[in-house]
């Protein structure tokens, strides 16, 4: 199941925990709050480590859409049409860029579930 609230908050949390962590440790800091921020989300949404890794990889692939059309919207208000042509090949190669994202996280996502370790439960009404 998608949660988008969680996806969102996926999103915010991964901007500020790959910030602060690649001050704090320069080579790998990035990679580590990325994967932190995606436990964090699949710990949020509960269930298998499918629906972790689903729900983390979105907002992964998320992010990469928000940075893409912020991009395309500056460069166009700022240089017009070679500001617009920049930005684009600048979005192509964020979004080949954040396919990575988008696989840390995810496995984050299945991480943060299987923590959680809340299976589905079936239950079954008796009616005696």
């Amino acid at each position: 199941m998608v949660d988008w609230g969680t996806i969102i908050l996926g999103f915010i949390l991964s901007i500020i925990f790959a910030g602060i962590f690649a001050i704090i440790i320069p080579i790998w800091g990035g990679l580590l709050g990325l994967l932190l921020a995606g436990m964090i989300v699949g710990y949020m949404v509960g269930g298998d480590a499918i629906n972790g890794a689903i729900n983390g990889a979105l907002a992964g692939v998320f992010g990469a859409i928000v940075l893409s059309l912020l991009l395309l919207i500056a460069g166009t208000l700022i240089l017009g049409i070679i500001g617009f042509a920049a930005a684009t090949i600048t979005s192509f190669i964020i979004l080949i860029g954040f396919v990575g994202v988008m696989l840390i996280m995810a496995v984050g996502g299945a991480i943060g579930s299987i923590i959680k370790d809340e299976p589905e439960v079936r239950v079954i009404e008796y009616r005696g």
